[in-house]
């Protein structure tokens, strides 16, 4: 009989042993963040199977930061944000002796800039077991203040938790003033530039993008934990439609994430020494082979154009390379899918082809599964855990993404028991340097005169067109932002006429600068 390879790992080696999801869809009477927190906390402690009770030996609490808790987030759910501490709330809400009390900066990368930290943290001694948990419960926020019910969500335990992550504003106030703020206002930009390089027309870039979202939404009809369990085909997906409306040319209502959900995950991290001390059946361990996180330009006007990720390549070649393995050689992927441009642009770095027959996700992506703020990867891993528990020895791929394609992480993960010393979080500095010092094209707030379209959207309400949003280019090279007038008919003839590459004249207004077509 062999020798049982679990006794070979590490006493260093981090390993992930528990998790769970939890989605609420009980709405104005769902839980609030502590509570949707700390129930499907319990429920991932219990999923790691220890006989011996885990309270007393967890030492680290991780929470990845809250929509309603970002930084200079004007809205009504961050102006009654009521938990200055929320480690340590869940930490006592679950009668842990947690010392070390962690919370993330804002994007969709935080839970891999999470699991990096705590997976170094472990392997260097200095912490042997933690708990990392995120979640939203806007849909019941936002629904009890609609229907005027009180909102005193709020527990303020004392202290303040260790900040990770990088917490710069994903737009300057240029970038601002021209609409570059909402997602769902960005991502289209990135469409359009996809289309163009693709050389698509708007009807059959959307033809295609719903291709790609019916593979995603077939997954999530199937997920137990899915917001939204309900395979919507291809051209279901693409028709504009009141029941599906454009938000930002060309993406329609069913090609965005959706954010108002009550969804929430836990897992448990800790060292092998631990999980043995602890008595944690091996057929519960997930092995992280390798983590990363680059960014990429930051800004989105500076970017060297919009259909590429240089951080995207540099990501998840990294953790290939860690892992000593190929794409072709993972069984199960994951790729974030906030919109559509997002999937796309990091199957073009790995090379990936939308029938993939691995697919392209696990959970049914954010626009079906539900997007769950900055912590929907907590998902995407937690599921990921769950098929190599059930198909020992196969390797996944989970990708994460925060702000506009600008903040990546990307993690592979195994049954496979690590051998070795682990050291598999990459050192992405000298990539980062070379992405920030990258040759960017000129740019200028001051446009005047001839220019051209590089890529654009319109941005749409419930009563149709309502602003557009223009990236330029001058006759110089040089690269502006711009709006339109607010004029119906040019925003009618913006939504009707394929824009990309089209010339007119740029200037300033006093305030900002307005593209008029020609």
């Amino acid at each position: 009989m062999s020798k049982n390879p679990y006794l070979n790992v590490n006493d260093n080696t981090p390993v992930l042993v528990g998790n769970s999801q939890l989605t609420d869809k009980r709405g104005i009477e769902g839980f609030n963040y502590l509570e949707i927190l700390s129930e499907v906390s319990r429920k991932a402690i219990l999923d790691c199977e220890s006989p011996i009770k885990m309270e007393d030996h967890i030492d680290t609490v991780a929470v990845i930061r809250f929509v309603a808790d970002t930084p200079h987030r004007d809205s009504a759910t961050s102006n009654l944000w009521g938990y200055p501490n929320m480690p340590r709330s869940l930490s006592n809400s679950l009668n842990l002796s947690a010392s070390n009390e962690i919370y993330t900066t804002t994007g969709g990368n935080s839970p891999q800039i999470a699991l990096n930290e705590l997976a170094n943290r472990i392997k260097d001694n200095q912490i042997e077991c933690a708990l990392l948990a995120g979640g939203e419960a806007l849909d019941t926020f936002v629904g009890r203040l609609k229907d005027g019910l009180e909102v005193n969500w709020e527990d303020n335990p004392g202290g303040e938790p260790e900040v990770i992550g990088k917490s710069t504003d994903g737009t300057n106030d240029h970038e601002k003033l021209h609409g570059l703020f909402d997602p769902s206002s960005v991502y289209p930009l990135f469409a359009n530039a996809l289309r163009n390089k693709n050389g698509q027309s708007i009807e059959e870039h959307m033809q295609d993008t719903g291709e790609l979202f019916e593979s995603f939404s077939k997954v999530a009809s199937k997920n137990e934990y899915a917001w939204f369990p309900t395979h919507r085909s291809a051209a279901e997906i693409a028709e504009v439609k009141p029941e599906n409306r454009m938000i930002g040319l060309p993406y329609t209502k069913y090609m965005n994430s959706i954010m108002r959900v009550n969804q929430s995950c836990a897992m448990v991290m800790m060292s092998a020494k631990k999980a043995r001390a602890l008595g944690i059946p091996e057929s519960k361990w997930i092995f992280m082979y390798s983590g990363s996180c680059v960014n990429d330009i930051w800004n989105v006007s500076n970017r060297i154009d919009y259909c590429s990720s240089p951080a995207i390549k540099a990501c998840t070649d990294g953790v290939l390379n860690l892992a000593n393995i190929s794409v072709d050689q993972i069984d199960f992927i994951d790729l974030y899918s906030c919109f559509p441009s997002a999937v796309q642009i990091a199957m073009k770095e790995l090379s990936l082809k939308k029938d993939d027959p691995r697919g392209l996700t696990v959970t049914g992506g954010l626009p079906y599964f539900g997007g769950p703020g900055n912590a929907y990867v907590m998902n995407s891993i937690a599921t990921m855990m769950n098929k190599l528990r059930n198909d020992p020895g196969k390797f996944g791929l989970a990708t994460a993404n925060g702000w506009y394609i600008t903040k990546h992480g990307a993690g592979i993960f195994s049954s496979k028991p690590f051998e070795g010393e682990w050291n598999q979080v990459a050192d992405t500095s000298y990539l980062q340097k070379t992405i920030d010092e990258a040759k960017k094209p000129q740019f200028t707030e001051n446009p005047e005169g001839n220019c051209s379209i590089e890529t654009y959207t319109i941005v749409h309400s419930r009563s149709g067109p309502e602003k557009a949003i223009v990236i330029g280019r001058l006759p110089n090279g040089s690269r502006f932002l711009a709006n339109t007038e607010r004029d119906s008919s040019v925003l009618e003839y913006m939504s009707t006429k394929d824009m990309l590459n089209a010339s007119g004249t740029v200037s300033n207004d006093g305030k900002r600068n307005i593209f008029k077509p020609n």
